[in-house]
């Protein structure tokens, strides 16, 4: 029912987010992945999946970060009627997401991209503006529209030509451009308040937490986000053990 499409650069939040969709989904699914990094621990969690029955398939490997231009052969690679485009560093998902868009899109045909919402408190936004920035789609369903991205964006294979003719670069913002283009055209994309929800490590207190400050620096300096590079530095370290309960905490909410 679903092909799961993951460009991976950051080991340690890529193998929190492959245990998820193994342990969670309960629909037939796929795991396509490229990998945009070399590591070996990564191979070695990935070899074991597949040895024990998981659906998992290495799209396409690069010596160098190719970063989201991955996606392109990602898409054309599924093969299920749902797409989805999850970042790297979504590491905890809630069930049945699979499911709830294959819902959203039977009762809805006018929408083909419903986006899940994120995780948020004091810490993090999950790259999500606030709500006041939406406006509704279906009260019922607690469906909105309004500014989506592709942290976790399922995609009606409808649209699987929109999709492969992007003109994506390596830091493109696929959903949002998709929403946008949906609009143009007479359909929808929109925010599911209603049963999707991920937990997307954006901030630099999560990042810590994960003990992945350093390569989230490194990642933003190589993308010439300085903003998001001073704001990384500027943080200030939490007590660590408080940061690693409330990161479990936020694990148990996804159990």
């Amino acid at each position: 029912m679903i092909s799961y499409c993951v460009a991976c650069y950051r080991p340690t939040y890529a193998r929190l987010l492959l245990q998820e969709l193994v342990r969670k989904t309960t629909a037939p699914y796929e795991i396509l992945l490229w990998l945009n990094v070399d590591d070996a621990g990564l191979e070695a969690d990935i070899a074991a999946a597949i040895a024990q029955g998981a659906p998992l398939t290495v799209v396409g490997r690069t010596p160098h970060n190719i970063g989201m231009t991955a996606y392109a052969e990602l898409f054309r690679a599924s093969r299920y009627p749902l797409i989805a485009q999850i970042d790297d560093d979504v590491v905890c998902i809630s069930r049945g997401l699979a499911e709830r868009a294959a819902q959203v899109f039977k009762r809805f045909p006018q929408v083909r991209q419903v986006v899940a919402d994120v995780w948020q408190d004091e810490y993090t936004t999950g790259a999500r503006p606030p709500l006041a920035q939406y406006r509704v789609y279906d009260a019922a369903e607690r469906l909105y529209e309004g500014p989506v991205d592709g942290w976790f964006s399922v995609y009606h294979r409808g649209i699987l030509p929109m999709l492969t003719r992007l003109p994506i670069t390596a830091y493109y913002p696929i959903g949002a451009t998709i929403c946008g283009a949906l609009l143009q055209r007479g359909f929808k994309g929109v925010l599911d308040l209603g049963g999707m929800k991920v937990f997307h490590v954006i901030g630099p207190d999560y990042a810590r937490a994960f003990g992945m400050l350093d390569q989230e620096i490194a990642k933003y300096r190589r993308l010439n986000r300085q903003d998001i590079v001073d704001w990384y530095e500027a943080s200030a370290a939490k007590d660590g053990q408080a940061m690693a309960a409330r990161v479990e905490q936020v694990r148990s909410a996804f159990a």
